[in-house]
């Protein structure tokens, strides 16, 4: 059986190789490129940072103690307390405005705000040096605030006080212009908190007055 076997074989192989089929071709060795890596994403430039400024937020307690804080960077509302109702210190506030000679473009009783968003002024403010309030830095000895044309916004809101009473909340800021040199750059004035303490005291007094 095996003679046969082997026989058979031998006859198969014979045949296969006469028929002459080409030989299959070879399997590509080599691969394919990779493909290239992305290309890094491009550096994002920033502007530089601005310089720190000091404002002071200066906060008086219902005993009639001062705190004072400072913070860069940021424009805060002096909150100040007083012992009347939000109606009661919102029905005077227009009076104080008034009083400083500060006109009023914004007067929103729904929220309780009032003040000026565009005031043009110079020298003074309610009749006091408007130095005393107001630090636009200085030309030599004289303060800026003295003699700039200034541009300022001054808004105060009533808002409620959990412990009771009323918060005065007083947000200045602004900026100034020498007005004898047109090419001049306006300078930034910052708050020295004594206009949100007299708006307070003014607040305060008209309340115990009525």
């Amino acid at each position: 059986m095996r003679p046969v076997l082997a026989t058979a074989l031998t006859v198969l192989a014979a045949a296969c190789a006469g028929s002459g089929a080409p030989a299959a071709a070879p399997a590509p060795t080599s691969a394919a490129p990779a493909a290239s890596s992305a290309p890094a994403p491009a550096t994002r430039t920033t502007d530089p940072a601005p310089t720190p400024t000091v404002n002071t937020a200066r906060v008086v307690t219902t005993g009639g103690g001062t705190l004072q804080m400072n913070a860069m960077n940021i424009d805060l509302d002096v909150k100040l307390f007083v012992t009347g109702t939000p109606d009661e210190a919102w029905a005077v506030l227009p009076g104080v405005y008034q009083e400083l000679g500060i006109p009023l473009t914004l007067n929103d009783p729904r929220s309780k705000s009032i003040g000026n968003t565009g005031w043009r002024t110079r020298r003074a403010i309610g009749r006091v040096p408007a130095q005393r309030y107001l630090d636009c830095g200085s030309s030599g000895t004289i303060e800026n605030a003295e003699t700039y044309q200034l541009n300022l916004s001054i808004v105060t809101r009533i808002l409620p006080n959990p412990n009771g009473g009323s918060v005065v909340s007083t947000a200045i800021s602004g900026t100034g212009k020498n007005p004898i040199t047109s090419s001049s750059a306006e300078v930034r004035c910052a708050s020295k908190g004594d206009l949100e303490l007299r708006i307070r005291d003014m607040v305060q007094k008209a309340i115990y007055a009525k």
